[in-house]
């Protein structure tokens, strides 16, 4: 028997990866970011609270808050991204650039 060559590529960096992975969708990290500034927001404000709120209530409201963003620049995110692939199949003409071939 004849040994064979490995040729599965090179295993990818993970932070060539990630990095990779950001161009090719951006709203999850913008997404990932306004999460953690909710709830950095969230904890800042957490004294100030009304009184008549209780804590477990206080911070639901800025869970659900924090998850919108992040759901809200996933979807932003996805329709971008559709309507970039609808724009590319029914315009095949123009370039990546923008400019006409």
């Amino acid at each position: 028997m004849s040994p064979t060559a490995d040729l599965s590529p090179a295993p990818e960096q993970s932070s060539t990866k990630t990095w990779r992975k950001m161009q090719e969708n951006p709203m999850v990290p913008i997404g990932m970011a306004g999460f953690f500034a909710a709830v950095v927001y969230g904890v800042r404000n957490f004294k100030n609270r009304p009184k008549s709120m209780s804590a477990s209530m206080y911070i639901m409201r800025f869970r659900v808050f924090a998850q919108s963003i992040a759901v809200g620049a996933m979807g932003i995110g996805i329709g971008f991204s559709i309507a970039k692939n609808y724009y590319k199949q029914h315009h095949p003409s123009v370039g990546a650039a923008g400019n006409k071939k």
